[in-house]
């Protein structure tokens, strides 16, 4: 039965994700334990195959995604991006030797250095990604240049410094911008209206949470102390270097002032971080409302509770398992004070052991169907195509998949990611 909206002109279709996710535990186990034993390097495989599985559950108009990268492809990629990598840090530390005075230097000019590199590799990396999808034996794809969106977002991250992050939302909205009108289905390329101001309320929510109460007790002390706070305020405590305020201000305005500023910090911020899945679910939905491909445009329903629900499943997963593990450790710990001895403090390891190992599994396997997959689903399953006889309109491109060594770097510098919620 179609229930998706109809647009004027053309039949609505539903995108539609397979959430019942047969084989993914399987998968997941199987990277996990490979990724162990092979230190790290059967993970190239572990991604494409969580690819795969995702781009095939993924249907527009009943027809699935294909993905055709090879972890192969990815694991050489990772090799030459070392290659160009290490000459560079080599290089930022041999100077560092030759001149001293250039020393203080090398740290700020690396990180911009990894910084550029770290953005020029999120573009190819997508790249890549796009021209190893198929859809209807329709290659997609992405032109435009990794440097130009390198130094398109050292600008935006700049201007949003300066503006002490308010500038965000209006960052974010212009690199989806670059990405979206760079994106190629067949010979058709994609458009994108994105704008900062229809993310900016829920941006300024975060930042009004995380610094409103700070900044207004930090005020408040200043002029309390009238901006000139005593030199006593803090002083020394337990003779190993901590500080910790004078006990003189106690009961005073300023020291009630300050506890208050502590306190907000402490407090803000984590009800800050608690406001992070609804913006990312405001932005996620305004941008594929923003993004088309000529008369075919996509609408998103997604709501936040969509984004919240995973996170509320996976913590309370999480602090169930950390409690059953203390338990089984205090259980364990007090059986050998009771008479094992140092024999049975090895017992005692080698439970442990085993015990966070498993632990480690059980999350990863979690992390996958119940984070990555439900977010994956909520935004397919709340997401419709406009005009799906545009769709069949789509001619194949010419062009072939392109080099496999494009995502590489992204995985060397840790910028990349198995997985990209979102278009």
């Amino acid at each position: 039965m179609d229930t998706s909206p109809r647009a004027p002109g053309g039949r609505g279709t539903a995108v539609a994700f397979d959430a019942r996710l047969d084989g993914l535990t399987g998968i997941a186990v199987k990277g996990f334990l490979l990724s162990l034993v092979t230190f790290g390097i059967y993970r190239f495989w572990y991604m494409t195959n969580l690819r795969r599985f995702f781009w095939s559950r993924t249907l527009v108009d009943g027809s699935p995604a294909e993905y055709t990268g090879s972890g192969k492809e990815l694991f050489l990629g990772f090799l030459v991006a070392l290659a160009i990598l290490v000459p560079v840090y080599v290089g930022l530390f041999a100077v560092s030797l030759l001149s001293p005075s250039l020393a203080p230097f090398s740290a700020p000019i690396s990180f911009l250095v990894l910084f550029l590199l770290g953005q020029y590799a999120l573009y190819r990396g997508r790249r890549y990604r796009a021209m190893r999808t198929l859809w209807r034996g329709i290659r997609l794809g992405q032109d435009g240049s990794g440097l130009a969106y390198a130094a398109r977002a050292a600008g935006w991250w700049l201007l949003t410094l300066l503006t002490l992050g308010l500038a965000f939302p209006f960052m974010r909205a212009g690199l989806e911008r670059y990405r979206i009108r760079h994106t190629l289905i067949g010979v058709e390329r994609m458009g994108s209206t994105a704008r900062g101001r229809t993310i900016l309320g829920p941006w300024l929510l975060i930042y009004a949470v995380a610094l409103l109460p700070p900044l207004a007790l930090g005020l408040a002390f200043l002029a309390a102390a009238d901006f000139a706070p005593p030199t006593d305020l803090f002083v020394s405590k337990g003779g190993k270097g901590a500080t910790g305020i004078n006990p003189d201000y106690d009961g005073t305005t300023l020291g009630l002032l300050l506890v208050g500023f502590f306190g907000a910090l402490a407090t803000c911020l984590p009800l800050a971080l608690l406001l992070v899945p609804f913006y990312r679910a405001r932005e996620t939905r305004a941008f594929m409302n923003a993004a088309s491909l000529g008369d075919v445009r996509l609408v998103s329903t997604l709501r936040a509770r969509q984004f919240y629900w995973p996170y509320l499943v996976y913590a309370l997963s999480l602090i169930g398992f950390v409690a059953l593990l203390g338990l089984i450790v205090a259980l364990l710990a007090f059986a050998v004070r009771s008479g094992a001895g140092t024999g049975g403090m090895s017992i005692l390891h080698l439970v442990i052991v085993p015990l966070y190992l498993g632990g480690a599994l059980v999350f990863a396997v979690l992390y996958v169907r119940v984070i990555q997959a439900r977010l994956w689903a909520a935004v397919a399953n709340t997401t419709t195509v406009s005009d799906a006889e545009g769709l069949g309109r789509i001619l194949a491109a010419a062009r072939g998949p392109g080099s496999g060594l494009q995502e590489g770097l992204a995985d060397a510098l840790d910028v990349g990611g198995a997985l990209q919620i979102g278009f």
